[in-house]
């Protein structure tokens, strides 16, 4: 599935197995009774946008007239995408802090969604050329009516200072990424240690906070790669690297695979 975007129609009461690698967003435009995502229950509500990240099990309950779809991709078509200002990219986050991202849209941005749904479904089953690029599009601009209409309250939650920690550095890793290699550089910025973000990461993440940087570093990377015609040593100084050396040394040392024999895979 790497490198591709699956679209299925929801059908009554359907079950989704655990996947390590799958994300997906579900649409449920009417007739959801309910969701239960690892054992917990959601009200199923007109217009409900739901996101899954991998190692979620799912089974849905639904009326005989539910009408929705879901659209399932991989963790390198995640990257590749480049969703720095969309809440997606906040959903493993969410998950840890014991929220599901989830969102209801109003009816007439509802319809504009189920409508794009209803594309990428028609598009997915015909021979149109470059219909791979249509569907990123679409899928962009369903996310970027997400974002715009979330209704995720974070400052709810009983760890909730440890929670706006991660997404302020989070949110200042996607403006600085390539210009602040350094943990130390975030935590400056925010007037704390490195330490105690790191820390503060770890709990809420299950992974360092250099990760992160690291992880912002390759998802423009690749994306670069594959989708502009911006040289190796064009993408390395972008990226903050003093010499195309060092960043296909970072390249090919994260993903076991050179720069240059990545763009032509």
């Amino acid at each position: 599935m790497k490198g591709i975007l699956n679209i299925k129609r929801l059908t009554k009461d359907i079950n989704f197995k655990t996947s390590n690698e799958v994300y997906r967003v579900f649409w449920f435009s009417e007739g959801l009774d309910k969701v239960k995502i690892d054992g917990e229950d959601i009200s199923g509500y007109p217009n409900l946008i739901i996101f899954t990240i991998p190692e979620k099990n799912i089974e849905l309950h639904c009326q005989h007239n539910m009408c929705g779809w879901v659209l399932e991709f991989s963790k390198d078509y995640f990257d590749l995408l480049g969703f720095e200002p969309l809440i997606i990219k906040d959903a493993m986050i969410y998950y840890a802090m014991g929220q599901i991202p989830k969102i209801v849209l109003s009816p007439k941005i509802g319809l504009r969604v189920q409508a794009m749904f209803e594309m990428i479904d028609e598009m997915s089953g015909s021979n149109i050329p470059n219909k791979e690029n249509g569907m990123f599009s679409l899928l962009r601009t369903i996310l970027i009516y997400c974002d715009s209409k979330c209704n995720i309250n974070p400052n709810k939650d009983q760890n909730s200072h440890e929670l706006n920690t991660v997404l302020t550095y989070k949110n200042l890793v996607s403006k600085h990424y390539h210009k602040w290699h350094k943990v130390s550089d975030y935590a400056d910025a925010m007037h704390i240690s490195s330490k105690y973000l790191n820390q503060h990461v770890k709990n809420v993440m299950g992974v360092t906070a250099k990760h992160l940087i690291k992880e912002q570093l390759l998802m423009h990377a690749r994306r670069d790669l594959k989708f502009t015609d911006r040289s190796i040593k064009e993408i390395a100084l972008y990226l903050g690297f003093n010499e195309p050396f060092h960043f296909s040394n970072f390249f090919k040392k994260s993903t076991g695979i050179a720069p240059s024999d990545f763009r032509i895979v």
